[in-house]
């Protein structure tokens, strides 16, 4: 089975895709020079997923320059950030979802939002911040 992705939001502050697929999955989820205002220094983090697992296997969202840090490991259903206790998942690059051989089949949606080096929006980069205060 092959992934199904789709873009829900794609805004000045955040990116909301709606993700299924299966089985032995290892494909590029958020493209960063296809987001709206991505420039070549823009960075996201994963700032919330709600998701459902199906099988006894596992499912990995992983940045494209990642390190143990900045991947995420899902099994099971429940969800993962927004809340006090639950900090935003940075990391480089391209955001890579694998899925081993045990998956049946999965869903979630991801919530990443655009933390730096995106031209688009009023506080889009430290640049316009500065611009903002100097103001």
């Amino acid at each position: 089975m092959t992934i199904s992705s789709t873009q829900l939001v794609d805004d000045s502050f955040k990116v909301i895709n709606k993700i299924s697929g299966a089985r032995n999955e290892n494909e590029t989820l958020i493209n960063l020079d296809n987001l709206k205002g991505s420039t070549n220094e823009s960075e996201i983090s994963i700032a919330n997923v709600y998701y459902e697992i199906e099988g006894t296997g596992k499912v990995q969202l992983l940045f494209e320059n990642t390190q143990e840090d900045d991947e995420f490991t899902m099994i099971g259903i429940d969800n993962y950030g927004l809340k006090p206790s639950e900090q935003k998942i940075k990391g480089t690059g391209d955001i890579t979802i694998k899925t081993d051989a045990n998956v049946d089949k999965f869903s979630l949606m991801l919530e990443c939002h655009k933390e730096i080096g995106f031209s688009n929006g009023w506080f889009s980069n430290i640049t316009n911040y500065r611009w903002y205060l100097w103001c």
